[in-house]
């Protein structure tokens, strides 16, 4: 819903243009947005609407530098309501792309993209996966990805409702993916600002509280123990320096560092 209300309520200048997200969220989302349009203007809901744009931004454009480098695999972890696939710039026509999830997440998101009547591109497929419960090399090495080749992987939003040794796991399978392989994935430091707060009482409430929160040293030492060459968080003057500068962007730069990207 954030994303939706950027594409409306956000100027010219977006961080991401994302015109399927409204048609996923179904009939009625910009009716719900307008008249609600007080909600999504509070602090918490700019600051929180800046975070889940923003790492889309700018996942795709690391996607973009990592198709130059030849890479040619690209794997969303946790992928939900993931819009890349169905709006997929020319450059990507030769990509494989994969969606991983929860079979309920994976066959809501379906029933909404026929119901959307959004056709599903030929080089998209899905992996139906528990990341809590199921060997993620073992199902992984079942499907169509390419284990012997370089990965780009993607974890947006979703870590932070896993397990710590689920978390584990995953860094550890991506940690041991090939040579030029990268991760990019959000990690929450334990929250102590005000909309951060305000979010994590929210997403209890609706049944999903937030679990796991990383100390950013710790986290960097790591990922460089699980097989990464390179690790760093996206700060904030980089991002300033990206997206913000020049712009007539109509959002606050994010204040805390949650974007990550590791490089094998």
């Amino acid at each position: 819903m954030l994303k939706a209300a950027h594409q409306l309520i956000d100027g010219e200048d977006k961080l991401l243009t994302d015109p399927i997200i409204l048609k996923l969220l179904g009939p009625g989302t910009e009716e719900y947005i307008s008249n609600f349009n007080y909600h999504f203007f509070s602090g918490a809901s700019m600051a929180l609407r800046t975070h889940v744009v923003l790492r889309s931004r700018y996942t795709e454009d690391c996607m973009a530098e990592a198709y130059k480098k030849g890479i040619r695999q690209f794997l969303f972890l946790g992928a939900g309501l993931e819009t890349f696939a169905y709006r997929q710039p020319g450059w990507a026509d030769n990509i494989s792309i994969i969606e991983a999830d929860h079979p309920a997440s994976q066959a809501d998101k379906l029933e909404r993209l026929e119901e959307a009547g959004i056709t599903l591109p030929e080089n998209l497929s899905f992996i139906a996966i528990d990341f809590e419960a199921d060997d993620l090399l073992s199902v992984f090495s079942k499907s169509k990805l390419n284990l012997e080749q370089p990965i780009f992987a993607v974890c947006l939003g979703v870590l932070i409702y896993l397990s710590r040794n689920t978390v584990d796991n995953i860094f550890s399978f991506a940690g041991g993916l090939p040579q030029g392989s990268e991760f990019i994935f959000t990690a929450s430091q334990n929250r102590d600002n005000g909309w951060a707060t305000t979010a994590a009482e929210r997403s209890a409430a609706a049944g999903e509280p937030w679990i796991t929160y990383f100390d950013p040293e710790e986290l960097i030492k790591q990922l460089k123990k699980c097989g990464f060459s390179e690790a760093s968080f996206l700060a904030t003057e980089e991002t300033e320096k990206l997206y913000f500068e020049g712009t007539k962007v109509h959002l606050p730069l994010p204040t805390r560092m949650s974007i990550v990207r590791a490089v094998i």
